[in-house]
């Protein structure tokens, strides 16, 4: 038999509520449990502050069960609420000023009728706490935590009883949430119209032993945040959307449905990804849900771009009271969630894919990106997951595989080419697809068409995608050659400057599409051809063999060309990386962008003809180089400045000299070009001399960079330095230790120029080609004169 009881009841009932040893320690007021021990403050609070005749009192929860031991009533389940309900009305006595009220009901013989017997220390707290009234109001107390361990009666060896320590957690954020209230203790303890009950469900009435009702129960803890979700979310869904789509749930009540297929089909679905320690999916939903509620947010509503902010940060936990409250459980999400659901658990694989293959989206990695990282997804992930659920939510019946396959081949291509620094930048992405929606089924026609434009992504990438789709209509191959092309592993959709270098321009969308006609197109064909075999192969050996043939294509483009993009105060020599400012791909959008960056990399491409003779038309470009920049000459002469800094930076001061940095920065690592390329060749002459020659990098910008080379001279060591003297050209040769220096060293130096500064040092000014002559000679002097 079962009862609606209150906790004043249970006490008044039973005489003796006790905890029994076999429970484990209190928990719901830890702070690993706060999702918990929020939710559920939240709920009490709502429910006190009702009027007492509100329809939805009282606030039921749930069963307790237990059972008589020695007098005393002993839960087996519900010691988490029991304890938390007898903590509450302990505060809200001594907000309301009614603590003698509360010492009454509770205390007999200074021994309190609610006990812990889990541990001694917890038996011997909760009794001196059910005696403590404190001296100040709660409106005074800055830190109830604090006022209670000051206490002569708190000893300091409490600080490790678990129970203790979760129990002055909760009174802590109960202090938070209830210590500017008033009359709410008499709301607690009104027995007339409760506010807040539970189940009572008294075992002995069963005849059950406790070990079978322990297997049975099978839990012991609090209830998960997911569990919490699912019981108040189906109330959620029981009492805002009666009305749902009629296809969506045949028919069925949309909270029944939900309930169904949480505890059956989406249960079985998810088995496979759940977390092998806990043997439980909870984390995974709740991830899931995450990501549903980030790709479903109206992107017209004033509060979006912040929604999104604190959607992806990891400083929020996700639960039910934050969902709801942010007003994100709405019907769109709810729509996307089940429908992505059912799916997804459609098929009798593990996970029931809908796109034909991997190309433009892989939907199982997505997935488990979202299960195990939703605030990790990239804003182009999360772009491609709003395109990829609103066209399944958007597609009653039977999936069309293919048109589904054109839809996100566009949505990709658009995510992943367009730049997203900030929440604002993908809530304009949100906004653009939901505009595109309309057109899912068709969207390449619609692209091609006059009425075409798309907003909330790179123009440039819109007006790519819109002249693809254009070419794509003549036939002629041009669907499979642009597939071709838009595959390529570092170019992935982005080849609008393999059109550009076909003439096409890209800014000019409207004025293409009056040019281009079956003829004109089928005229690009070859050029198209060509330069897209170049780019393959250019970016094939770029990426696998960076040293090799890869080197020879960069070396080569930079002989044709200055392409070298600004990244900042600096420019880079571009690396492989996809995503950064120095990569390849960002020379790439601007050759699709502008005429300069094109141009070279044409320039290049016109030059090659034979895809088996790449190395040697290469090599030739690379040889029969003239009249170009002298910092390029000499790249070109060293290729080891390639491998000089992670990003390949380099800076060009604002007095003419070139720096190759480290890393982005002249107050770190760098190197001057010219003593740099010119550091290899002066090593192998000097070497044969007892030369030892190293190359000094300057670590800020109070030293310069340059050559140092020594020698042991008669037990005497000498060192000179090769450094910028004065950009562009002048450079200084110099004696490091010029005043102890032997007086038939200082005579060649003297013969060979060198004059004292007026820092002491004997120094020659001069271009660096003159002072490395100067340096071979002295090198060979000095070694006639041993």
């Amino acid at each position: 038999m079962t009862s609606r009881t209150t906790f004043g009841k249970l006490i008044e009932r039973y005489g003796r509520v006790e905890i029994p040893i076999i429970q484990r320690d209190y928990a719901q007021g830890r702070a690993d449990q706060h999702i918990v021990r929020d939710d559920f403050l939240k709920s009490l609070h709502d429910a006190l502050c009702l009027p007492r005749e509100d329809p939805t009192l009282p606030l039921d929860l749930d069963f307790v069960y237990g059972s008589i031991v020695n007098g005393s009533f002993q839960p087996l389940d519900g010691q988490q609420r029991l304890t938390t309900l007898f903590l509450l009305h302990w505060y809200l006595a001594w907000v309301d000023d009614c603590s003698e009220d509360f010492r009454n009901r509770i205390v007999t013989s200074r021994r309190s009728r609610f006990s812990y017997e889990v541990r001694p220390s917890s038996r011997d707290f909760i009794n001196a706490f059910a005696n403590y009234i404190p001296d100040i109001s709660a409106v005074k107390c800055k830190d109830i935590a604090e006022m209670i361990t000051d206490q002569p009666w708190y000893f300091r060896s409490w600080r490790f009883d678990p129970t203790i320590q979760a129990a002055l957690s909760m009174l802590e954020r109960m202090h938070e949430v209830f210590r500017k209230t008033s009359g709410l203790y008499a709301r607690l303890i009104d027995e007339t119209a409760p506010a807040i009950t539970f189940q009572l469900l008294d075992l002995d009435q069963f005849d059950l032993s406790d070990d079978l009702y322990i297997k049975m129960n099978a839990r012991g803890k609090p209830l998960t945040p997911f569990e919490t979700f699912k019981a108040r979310f189906e109330k959620h869904l029981e009492d805002q959307m009666k009305n749902p789509p009629p296809d969506l749930c045949n028919g069925t009540p949309l909270a029944d449905f939900f309930s169904h297929r949480i505890d059956t089909r989406w249960s079985d679905f998810f088995w496979p990804f759940r977390c092998k320690k806990t043997a439980t999916f909870d984390d995974a939903m709740m991830n899931l849900l995450r990501a549903v509620i980030i790709v479903t947010r109206d992107p017209e509503a004033p509060a979006t771009s912040h929604d999104l902010a604190d959607l992806r940060s990891m400083a929020r936990v996700s639960g039910y009271t934050w969902f709801h409250d942010r007003g994100w459980l709405d019907q769109e999400m709810v729509l996307a969630l089940i429908t992505l659901l059912e799916r997804w658990s459609a098929g009798p694989e593990t996970f029931c894919c809908y796109l034909p293959d991997t190309r433009h989206l892989d939907e199982q990695v997505l997935f488990q990106d979202i299960l195990t990282k939703p605030t990790s997804l990239t804003f182009q992930q999360l772009a491609q997951l709003a395109g990829y659920a609103q066209f399944l939510v958007h597609s009653p019946g039977e999936v069309d595989s293919t048109a589904f396959d054109a839809w996100m081949r566009v949505v990709s291509n658009l995510a992943t080419n367009t730049d997203y620094n900030r929440p604002e930048d993908l809530r304009r992405s949100f906004a653009g697809l939901r505009e595109l929606t309309l057109w899912m089924n068709d969207i390449v026609n619609h692209l091609a068409s006059s009425d075409g434009v798309v907003r909330g992504f790179s123009r440039e990438q819109v007006a790519e995608e819109r002249i693809k789709a254009h070419l794509m209509g003549f036939g002629d191959g041009w669907p499979e050659r642009l597939d071709r092309a838009e595959r390529h592993t570092y170019f992935r959709g982005q080849i609008g400057f393999l059109l550009r270098c076909c003439g096409l321009k890209l800014g000019e969308v409207d004025a293409e599409f009056e040019r281009l006609d079956a003829t004109t197109a089928s005229e690009l064909v070859e050029p198209f051809e060509h330069y897209l075999a170049c780019a393959s192969q250019m970016f094939d050996d770029l990426l696998k063999h960076p040293k090799g043939s890869g080197r020879l294509w960069e070396r080569a483009l930079l002989a044709v060309g200055n392409f070298l993009p600004y990244v900042g105060r600096n420019r880079s020599l571009l690396t492989t990386s996809y995503d950064e400012a120095w990569g390849w791909k960002r020379l790439l959008r601007n050759a699709a962008a502008d005429g300069r960056a094109s141009q070279i990399l044409k320039a290049l491409w016109d030059q090659l003809e034979d895809p088996g003779s790449y190395a040697a038309d290469l090599g030739g470009v690379i040889e029969s180089a003239t009249e170009i920049d002298p910092w390029r000459e000499a790249i070109l002469a060293t290729p080891s400045v390639y491998d000089y800094g992670k990003y390949r930076m380099i800076r060009f001061s604002d007095d003419g000299g070139i720096y190759l940095l480290k890393k982005t920065q002249m107050n770190g690592r760098h190197a001057e070009l010219f003593t740099y390329c010119l550091f290899e060749t002066l090593a192998s002459e000097l070497e044969p001399y007892g030369f030892s020659v190293q190359y000094c990098e300057a670590k800020s910008t109070e030293k310069k960079p340059g050559i140092c080379f020594t020698r042991d001279l008669s037990n005497f060591e000498i060192k000179f330095h090769l450094v910028l003297y004065e950009a562009p050209k002048k450079y200084q040769l110099y004696l490091e230790d010029s005043i102890n220096v032997a007086s038939g060293l200082r005579l060649r130096l003297e013969e060979l120029g060198f004059e004292k500064d007026e820092d002491g040092f004997l120094t020659k000014i001069g271009g660096i080609n003159k002072l490395r002559a100067k340096v071979v000679g002295l090198a060979k002097s000095l070694n006639e004169g041993d």
